[in-house]
């Protein structure tokens, strides 16, 4: 098993829930543990208010978290939160454009 599909089964196990979170709610951002909290915050703080693409939340997370993130995690997370109701999708597959839903405040406790 080569060292990226360790890495793509953990995010996975994480995106499902497998992996608690231990954070508080008024810890810093950039300290979030998880990656699914580190693009949860940085979407809450800042791109709640506009249109995203995922390309543009990589690089918001590698800008800001200063390490690399696969697009596909990115993606798969976006579309966790849309099929949860948390953010809205426009768009055509490869061209996705989201934003945070009415019901955004509900993404603090996922």
């Amino acid at each position: 098993m080569t060292r990226d599909k360790i890495g793509r089964i953990l995010d996975y196990a994480e995106l499902m829930g497998g992996f608690p979170s231990k954070s508080a709610s008024n810890e810093p951002t950039r300290y979030a543990r998880t990656k699914l909290e580190r693009i949860r915050d940085l979407i809450l703080h800042r791109l709640n208010d506009k249109m995203f693409s995922s390309d543009e939340v990589r690089d918001l997370y590698e800008d800001f978290y200063g390490g690399p993130i696969p697009l596909t995690t990115v993606a798969t997370y976006l579309s966790r939160f849309v099929d949860r109701g948390l953010m809205r999708r426009s768009g055509s597959s490869g061209r996705w454009r989201y934003c945070l839903a009415e019901a955004a405040p509900s993404l603090l406790d996922h």
